[in-house]
């Protein structure tokens, strides 16, 4: 099957301009003989075709070239040449024009050129018809890699449209990106390069989302005002620009989006460049060859990494904005020998156009590449006519290796490669657009655009452009019930925190001394009198020895008193203990009434007055008959008062003895001095009161639950109260009273020491006895007790008859671990089962 091709649309006029003057040479054609003129021998004509006002002073350029390659011995009395040049680069296609005058009336028998892109597709189509060598030095159309058509067409250019977009597709490739837009600005050149660069594009399957034009002459305030800026936030995030007038539009381009918010970190702006005259000049650099201050950015970094696009290596190196250019474009490798070149025939650098200096160089390398296949042809072959095959010169240059410049200083270009198809092969860098042009960054790093983790951004944000692949409705709703049950948990625990801080400055268990009235021994004996008519049981000499006041109008308490040392600041565990005493209420429980401090240098802790005393007085008076009735409505009172304390905030009790047991009128069992234990054995320590001040008497430390050297074997009716304390609480204040620390307790070990007590209380309300040996020292136990010396476990007396699960009782309440004493809830269910109480005898 023959396959038929037909001319794509934008190279129709050129074809035909090719044919016209194809149809102008034909007569000629078959007359024309490989040597040319007898005055000509061994000389290659070489048709440079030009552009009027591009490259100045470039012939110079071309006999710089010749000069050194006669130098090196490539040129020479067999092999020479002779550059004919030309003008071109019109609107009426003067370059090919030109060079149908060069082959037929010059009879030259190779093309340098031509310099303009739009004539070199005729101009290399004739060269191919008529088999001569031609080198196009400038950018060239990606159409003249067709080398099925262009056979004898040799490329030299740093740059063509076709690498460059293999470069920025294997650059995308690389970073993993798939989408892409790509802006560009209306016209035929910009329209061009899209075209090259689209089937590349698609080939390496990477979408085009958008493509976006702006007019040729786009101001910023255009730019901002022309709504393209909007779609290329809402459609991409990797952005390939390519002006056709680079250096003027990218600026301008690169200023609205600073203007416009588009964020570096953001988005990545790729600027393929290529050399098209001083038109498409550096993007970046301004006509006095400076970095353009309005393109770039202030943040340099690189990133080396290497991707194989076809045949060709393109090394990248990565930055911010990405400006893809030759590897030499920021690099004054090339262009340090060329101006020392320049400079051995009285050029300098105000003599040419550096802005298009790449272009000088591109054609000093064609003419070397040239003129060194020419030698190895000619010296392989030893024919002459060789040199002026157009496809065995061809054929000669493919993957053709020469060496670069080098200067005076050892500063070398590197070597100039070409590939299989006779095109240079170009070494293409993202570079890093930064005002210090001349900074070589030599260390390489990782992790450096300028992101939270330094990584680019991915070419499509993840919840899409517009955000419309992300609902963050019930985020936001979550969150903002979460904060506000947060803010209002914090708000009420905040608030109650206040209102209890107010609440316990506010001191409601304070007692002034100015609202009570001490009452003196004789008020007391009198008082009590009186009472004693309706309970002549009471112990009046007994409970005279008690300090009594009256406060307000009627209420008559009890207090214990203490010597105050120094004014007492109360902590909030304190502020919150006394608060705890004050809102007690419960049956078998005696009320505080409260406490008068920094007054008078004394502290007083008040408790309602309970008329028949404690429970040691009843106990060891003998005109008091106790039978099983009061035994059982004792013990059940004591454990209802000491369950609710263990049930309650308080948690404890801390001080359970017969003397801090109360009976009032009715017969009820009530417990007092409860919670306030160790506070008062701190305040002791640190100084802040002395102990207890009894009046004569009295004996019994009743709260501290400590006792002075006192002889107990006098009064038998009263227990040393260290006694009622629970052998690891004792041995232990022993111990921290010698270091000087507290000890901090946990309920439970508290909650066992009552139990421990409470057996202590029960045997005596059962025997009117201790649990000790009648033979056995009070006085010498007590001591060394104090002493934290062990002692003797309370022992059921053998004289004593006892049911078996009391007595298991309360040999479990004496248990010396604590974890193995019950729980005051199993022992009121325990003792009201055996004792068959279930309600107080005397209620009524």
């Amino acid at each position: 099957m023959r396959k038929h091709s037909r001319l794509p649309g934008a190279l129709r006029p050129q074809f035909l301009v090719t044919m016209y003057f194809f149809y102008l040479a034909l007569p000629v054609v078959f007359t024309q003989t490989v040597t040319n003129s007898s005055k000509r021998t061994n000389v290659v004509l070489i048709g440079h075709i030009g552009a009027v006002g591009a490259l100045p002073n470039y012939e110079k350029v071309l006999d710089l070239s010749r000069k050194e390659l006669l130098d090196d011995g490539t040129l020479g009395k067999d092999f020479d040449i002779e550059i004919i040049s030309r003008n071109g680069c019109g609107d009426a296609f003067e370059g090919v024009a030109a060079a149908a005058d060069l082959y037929h009336i010059e009879h030259v028998t190779t093309f340098l050129g031509p310099y303009c892109n739009g004539e070199m597709i005729p101009v290399a189509t004739m060269a191919n018809f008529w088999n001569l060598p031609i080198i196009a030095y400038m950018a060239t159309s990606n159409v003249l890699s067709n080398k099925k058509i262009y056979k004898t067409l040799v490329r030299t250019s740093l740059r063509t449209t076709n690498t460059i977009a293999e470069s920025t597709a294997a650059f995308i490739k690389h970073y993993k990106w798939k989408k892409v837009s790509l802006v560009s600005n209306i016209g035929a050149a910009a329209y061009e390069k899209i075209l090259a660069f689209e089937p590349v594009l698609k080939r390496h399957e990477i979408t085009v989302t958008r493509k976006i034009l702006f007019e040729e002459t786009a101001t910023v305030q255009d730019m901002l005002n022309g709504g393209q800026l909007d779609e290329i936030r809402a459609n991409s995030r990797v952005v390939i620009v390519m002006f056709s007038s680079a250096r003027d539009l990218t600026a301008t381009f690169r200023e609205a989006t600073s203007k416009y918010g588009l964020s570096e970190a953001e988005y990545v702006f790729i600027f393929p460049w290529l050399q098209e005259g001083s038109n498409g000049a550096s993007p970046f650099v301004g006509s006095d060859n400076a970095i353009m201050s309005k393109v770039y950015s202030t943040r340099p970094m690189s990133k080396s990494c290497s991707a194989i696009s076809g045949s060709k290596d393109i090394a990248m190196k990565l930055a911010l904005p990405q400006g893809i250019d030759d590897t030499n474009g920021f690099d004054d490798r090339m262009i340090t020998p060329f101006v020392e070149r320049l400079n051995s025939v009285g050029l300098d650098e105000k003599d040419i156009d550096l802005t298009n200096i790449y272009g000088y160089i591109a054609l000093y390398d064609a003419l070397k590449i040239f003129a060194v296949a020419g030698r190895r042809i000619l010296n392989t072959t030893g024919e002459f006519s060789s040199i002026i095959d157009g496809k065995r010169m061809w054929n000669a240059m493919r993957r053709m290796t020469i060496a670069g410049m080098v200067s005076s200083a050892g500063v070398g270009s590197g070597t100039v490669m070409l590939d299989d198809l006779a095109e240079r092969v170009p070494f293409y860098s993202a570079f890093f657009v930064d005002k210090n042009r001349n900074q070589n960054v030599t260390e390489v790093l990782s992790s450096f655009w300028p992101s939270p983790d330094g990584n680019l951004p991915i070419d499509e944000p993840v919840c899409g452009f517009r955000g419309e692949k992300c609902d963050y409705t019930m985020i936001i709703i979550g969150a903002s019930a979460a904060l506000c049950f947060i803010v209002a948990a914090i708000g009420a625990w905040l608030l109650r925190r206040y209102c209890e801080t107010r609440a316990l400055d506010s001191m409601p268990w304070r007692i002034f001394r100015d609202d009570m009235q001490i009452v003196d021994e004789e008020q007391v004996k009198s008082m009590l009198s009186l009472g004693s008519q309706r309970t002549k049981l009471s112990n009046t000499n007994a409970m005279a020895l008690k300090h009594h006041a009256i406060i307000g109008v009627n209420t008559h308490a009890t207090f214990h008193m203490y010597e105050q040392r120094r004014p007492i600041k109360f902590g909030r565990a304190d502020l919150t203990l006394l608060m705890k005493m004050k809102q007690v209420v419960h049956d078998n429980l005696n009320p505080f009434l409260g406490m008068a401090f920094n007054e008078k240098g004394e502290v007083l802790l008040l408790w309602k007055f309970c008329s028949r005393g404690t429970l040691q007085d009843v106990i060891y008076n003998e005109q008091f008959v106790l039978d099983e009735k009061f035994h059982g409505a004792f013990v059940r009172d004591i454990t209802l008062g000491l369950e609710y304390l263990h049930l309650s905030s308080i948690g404890y009790h801390g001080s359970l003895t017969t003397w801090s047991t109360l009976i009032d009128r009715n017969w009820l069992v009530k417990l007092t001095d409860y919670g306030v234990g160790d506070a008062v054995k701190r305040w002791v320590k640190h100084g802040s009161i002395n102990d207890e001040m009894l009046k004569d008497g009295d004996d019994k430390t009743e709260a501290t639950q400590k006792t002075g050297a006192v002889d107990f074997n006098d009064r038998k009716e009263c227990l040393p109260p260290i006694l009622y304390v629970a052998p690891e609480i004792r041995l232990s204040d022993e111990k921290n009273q010698k270091r000087r620390v507290d000890q901090a307790w946990t309920l439970d070990k508290r909650r066992a020491a009552d139990i421990y007590a409470f057996g202590m209380v029960m045997y005596e309300i059962l025997f009117r006895a201790y649990p000790f040996s009648d033979k056995m020292d009070l006085n010498e136990l007590s001591t060394k007790a104090l002493e934290g010396e062990k002692i003797s476990r309370p022992q059921l007396q053998k004289d004593r008859q006892l049911h078996p699960d009391l007595q298991a009782l309360l040999q479990d309440c004496w248990h010396d671990s604590p974890d193995a004493r019950p729980s005051v809830r199993r022992v009121r269910l325990s003792t009201e089962a055996i004792m068959k109480t279930f309600r107080n005898t005397f209620d009524s």
